[in-house]
């Protein structure tokens, strides 16, 4: 059959359509993701969360990316002149792989004229957005909760090991205030010879709040991202009143306060769910760790409580705290089925890089061994409460 001058089948694979379905994809899946008001609007963004970096790559490919000079603020060691510790600390880098993420989805029905294609085009495009929004959002809060270097444990501020974590120990306002002083000191809770061990402070994230009186103030904020259940048992804190009525003050005129449960100790909290089979989400110490192909698995189980009580990973973060390659944007397929020509697949794929930012002197010939950025994470604390269930 043949409709518009194509038939059914070129129609589906029409370029223009799948430049058009591609745009629209790409587009789709970064309003939607739960990442959006923390991902970097450029390069040259040096407030986002997450930065992002535009770089050509493949599949397979480690791509550096510099890090800036704060980050490695103690300068180099040893008897050098001022420029040799300047040039140094430009080649400082992070390697990310790049790797891809795909899928693919059949029609349920022949696609034998302009209608069935039409509704077939629709249909794909919204299934493989949800999709694609909940693979990446998921990979997100993966990788932010991998292997993490400084952890506040419930209840329990002098280790990391969450193994301690009673059905009782919830979430409470005190963890907050914990996961905040260590973002700001630079401290990991840790005591070996009478001294907390040190590593990267949290650089909060300015936000600029047009005040009634007329003019904006410049406020510094941590990022706290908290599941359904440490949500709900935040709200029973006894301290938690005052924090709901500020929060709902400051999170008029600026969106990274979407979500916002409330405002405390200079922490904003966002519920921001836990992760289910049909919604991304903070992760429990019972779910599946989810990653690229390429990108070694880990065991979330290293976080559950005692007698393995499940408990949420909530995540506080603070500037730089994960990084993005991206080279292209969602590209977006459609083809014959290999069995009948009257069933179309329609399929989406991207092709980029995202990791926590962690240094790491071996990557970068020994420059900065030992420091306190050396294989710690530089922007991103865990806090590990109960579900109480």
């Amino acid at each position: 059959m043949v409709f518009n001058g194509l038939s059914a089948k070129d129609f589906v694979s029409d370029v223009d359509t799948r430049i058009s379905y591609s745009k629209e994809v790409t587009r789709a899946i970064t309003t939607k993701s739960k990442t959006k008001p923390f991902l970097g609007s450029s390069e040259n963004d040096t407030n986002a969360i997450i930065k992002t970096v535009k770089k050509t790559c493949e599949i397979g490919n480690y791509v550096g990316i510099e890090l800036e000079d704060e980050l490695v603020g103690s300068g180099a060691t040893g008897n050098v002149t001022l420029d040799a510790s300047s040039e140094e600390l430009k080649r400082i880098k992070q390697f990310i792989k790049v790797d891809r993420f795909q899928h693919t989805v059949p029609s349920t029905y022949d696609v034998v004229n302009q209608r069935s294609a039409t509704k077939f085009l629709s249909t794909s495009k919204t299934a493989l957005t949800n999709w694609g929004t909940r693979k990446f959002d998921k990979i997100f809060f993966s990788a932010m909760s991998a292997d993490c270097t400084n952890v506040v444990c419930a209840n329990n501020y002098t280790t990391h090991d969450c193994s301690n974590i009673k059905k009782s120990d919830v979430l409470t306002t005190a963890d907050v205030e914990e996961a905040r002083r260590r973002a700001e000191l630079g401290l990991n809770g840790i005591t070996t010879n009478g001294k907390e061990g040190e590593v990267p402070p949290i650089v909060p994230v300015s936000t600029n709040q047009e005040e009634n009186a007329g003019f904006y103030e410049d406020l510094p904020v941590f990022i706290m991202l908290v599941g359904t259940n440490s949500a709900r048992h935040i709200k029973n804190d006894s301290n938690w009143a005052e924090a709901r009525k500020d929060a709902r003050e400051r999170g008029k005129t600026n969106p990274i306060f979407s979500g916002a449960l409330g405002f405390w100790d200079g922490v904003l909290l966002l519920q921001v769910g836990t992760d289910t089979p049909r919604s991304s989400g903070i992760l429990t110490s019972k779910k599946d760790f989810v990653g690229f192909s390429n990108v070694k698995n880990f065991d979330l189980s290293t976080y559950a409580g005692e007698s393995g009580q499940e408990t949420e990973i909530n995540l506080l973060l603070g500037v730089g705290a994960a990084q993005i390659v991206v080279d292209m944007g969602v590209a977006y397929y459609n083809s014959a089925d290999k069995d009948d020509e009257r069933r179309m697949n329609a399929s989406i794929d991207r092709v980029y890089g995202f990791a926590k930012t962690k240094y790491k002197a071996s990557e970068n010939d020994g420059i900065l061994k030992d420091s306190i950025f050396d294989g710690n994470d530089y922007g991103v604390i865990a806090i590990v409460a109960s579900t109480g269930l």
